[in-house]
């Protein structure tokens, strides 16, 4: 692992962010609780980035600390990322098969399969919500029949 190239892909992954018009060094280096000043010693190669500075990054922004460390992977983890100003997603990478029409026909089945997936834990997330639903629903027809119980006996008592 060497040092000087994690932190040229920490300043990488810092200058993708500054192409996000919303962030600045100044907001980044607050965020990532690190002053200004040296925060811009690490952006001009003078300072290395710690390992608590980029957990930071990576929790904070979305980066993958596996990308940073070890150049392994997509910068991003995939999924909806973090501390951007406006909303973004960062898509995993398509798997790598070859350019044939096999390879092609294959690579779309993997992507198939995996929505596939993904639709069948949905559903299952939303009937566990429906059964919620009408369980809450039950106690709350519950709880109202014995409130009006206890107001008819109480009109029965005073009457």
């Amino acid at each position: 692992m060497d040092k000087t190239v994690i932190n040229q892909r920490f300043i990488m992954a810092i200058n993708s962010l500054l192409k996000d018009k919303g962030l600045t060094k100044t907001k980044i280096a607050e965020t990532l609780g690190i002053k200004p000043a040296k925060f811009s010693e690490i952006l001009n190669y003078r300072m290395n980035a710690g390992v608590e500075l980029i957990a930071e990054l990576c929790y904070q922004y979305s980066f993958s600390a596996s990308w940073i460390l070890n150049g392994i992977g997509p910068m991003l983890e995939p999924g909806e990322l973090k501390g951007r100003s406006k909303p973004a997603i960062a898509v995993a990478p398509l798997p790598d098969f070859p350019l044939t029409a096999d390879g092609v026909c294959q690579m779309f089945m993997e992507i198939l399969r995996d929505k596939d997936l993904r639709y069948s834990e949905q559903a299952e997330e939303i009937g566990r919500l429906k059964e919620r639903i009408a369980q809450l629903e039950r106690e709350k027809a519950a709880s109202g029949s014995s409130a009006l119980d206890v107001d008819t006996a109480r009109s029965a008592h005073a009457g």
